[in-house]
């Protein structure tokens, strides 16, 4: 039997395998960081779908009323829905976010919709609105819409109001 001439230490330092521990501890917390970075984007994604789900369903309910008055010369609610006409002198006007927020707290706030006639409560009328006869009044239409992104189990709201003048 032959041996070798090359001299083995008689017992190992083990500096390489602390280094390798040390180096695959922070491989794994940087893997670990990386996946709450793409846990947060994907959450932040999907509440950035939801909110802009609700505008659209919203913006699209509001664009519907429009169509419909343009057309008819008159607002008629949705069958079994929350949508109502109020006159524009009414004692509890819809404004913005204080009514959204009266919408976001229902049992079911699905969508919602109020159509309000504003040119029965103005006085004057400007040279701006077009060149109608002296005793008709333009049609001036205030358009609030209210929807969730989903009917069940709703993450995100959103509200519109326009003014229209068909």
């Amino acid at each position: 039997m032959h041996r070798s001439s090359y001299n083995f230490p008689n017992r190992q330092r083990g500096a390489v395998l602390y280094v390798a521990l040390i180096f695959l501890v922070l491989l794994s917390l940087l893997g670990v960081v990386g996946m709450q970075v793409a846990a947060l984007q994907e959450r932040m994604a999907s509440n950035y779908r939801a909110v802009n789900i609700a505008f659209q369903r919203a913006e699209g309910l509001a664009r519907q009323v429009e169509v419909q008055v343009n057309a008819d010369s008159r607002f008629s609610p949705r069958a079994g829905e929350r949508d109502e006409e109020r006159r524009c002198d009414d004692p509890n006007p819809v404004r913005g976010s204080s009514w959204a927020d009266l919408r976001a707290n229902d049992d079911d706030p699905d969508t919602a919709l109020v159509a309000t006639r504003l040119n029965e409560c103005t006085p004057g009328f400007s040279i701006a609105q077009g060149t109608a006869p002296v005793n008709e009044k333009p049609m001036i239409w205030q358009v609030s819409a209210f929807s969730t992104d989903q009917k069940a189990a709703p993450s995100s709201d959103a509200a519109i109001e326009t003014v229209f003048m068909p």
